[in-house]
């Protein structure tokens, strides 16, 4: 007695879990699971064989705007656009894979020197550049991208991606739409960065912030017509910190919100 049963209904379901389990519903690109496994593995390879793996962060600029003015289902539109564009500036072996919202990843393999690395974020600036069509209507947007390169093969994959990321930031702060390569230096910008957050999030809750009033004089009559609110911080530790210093950081994380709302 031989008893025979069809699996294929089963073995299909497991496929697509398992494909869902390690892919974007949005774009079918990797997610950060699979990406992170494939860095792992490129990595690891280098460290054997030699030669160099590459990591580009990518953030696209203002991406926020577009969702808000033209809704969620154009944001949705730009994306795949942005996948599209993405997948023709890479070469034979890249691998392009989304971390979530607009943000993505993209491993370079067996990189000959960090030129080549240099050279394919150049290639995406560029081509994101280009306006996309959303219905008939023609949008712009850029993309703010950090790079960064394991030589020796040590480094570890979140390790690389961190880097990644923190150039990232560098880029965006450079004027967006351009690229930076990560060096150490820019850990001790971040991590300055974040210190301002964290100050000034406590800065909210404690009073710091203080409002100096500049006038505004009519010069016919040279009487104040009118006055400027300017917004200070009396920082406990580093005294009267200017605008520049923390304003960015505000608008980045949403804290100018509250700050405008004080």
């Amino acid at each position: 007695f031989v008893a025979v049963r069809d699996v294929t209904d089963r073995k299909l379901l497991e496929g697509r879990l398992e494909y869902q389990a390690f892919h974007d519903s949005l774009t079918g690109l990797p997610n950060r699971t699979l990406f992170l496994q494939r860095l792992s593995n490129a990595i690891e390879r280098a460290r054997q064989g030699g030669g160099m793996v590459g990591l580009l962060f990518l953030d696209l600029d203002d991406f926020k705007v577009i969702n808000d003015s033209l809704g969620h289902k154009a944001g949705d539109r730009l994306l795949m656009g942005v996948c599209e564009r993405l997948l023709a500036c890479l070469r034979p072996g890249d691998m392009v894979a989304r971390l979530g919202g607009d943000e993505f990843t993209v491993l370079l393999d067996n990189l000959a020197e960090v030129g080549d690395a240099e050279n394919v974020a150049a290639r995406v600036v560029e081509a994101v550049k280009r306006p996309f069509n959303l219905d008939r209507q023609q949008v712009f947007i850029s993309t703010s991208i950090g790079i960064a390169v394991s030589v020796t093969g040590t480094e570890r994959p979140d390790d690389l991606l961190r880097n990644a990321d923190v150039a990232m930031y560098e880029a965006k702060h450079r004027g967006k739409s351009r690229y930076a390569l990560f060096d150490q230096s820019m850990n001790v910008r971040a991590w300055k960065r974040l210190q301002t957050e964290i100050d000034m999030r406590r800065a909210l809750d404690t009073g710091e912030f203080v409002v100096y009033y500049q006038p505004i004089v009519r010069l016919d009559t040279r009487r104040v017509a009118e006055v400027e609110a300017l917004v200070r911080w009396q920082h406990p530790q580093r005294g009267l910190v200017p605008p520049n210093e923390f304003i960015p950081v505000a608008e980045e994380t949403g804290l100018i919100v509250d700050l405008g709302r004080w």
